[in-house]
């Protein structure tokens, strides 16, 4: 399951996501959005704050995904 699909089913905003995380709101949205990549101990924590519904696999597989379109 992707982060945003995780936020969607679970109504939460990206803002509400990045204070569980204790991480800038901004850059939960350049996650969300693509912009970056996550880093594997943000990863890590997601995958503990999602109860493993968005794993580090699944932001690879986005990685992977958009590296492959440009």
């Amino acid at each position: 399951m992707t982060l945003r699909e995780y936020l969607l089913e679970n109504d939460l905003s990206t803002q509400q996501f990045a204070k569980l995380l204790n991480r800038p709101h901004r850059t939960v949205v350049k996650w969300v959005t693509g912009e970056t990549d996550i880093t594997l101990r943000d990863a890590f924590n997601v995958l503990l704050i999602t109860d493993g519904y968005v794993s580090p696999h699944d932001f690879l597989e986005e990685m992977e995904i958009r590296d492959k379109a440009h």
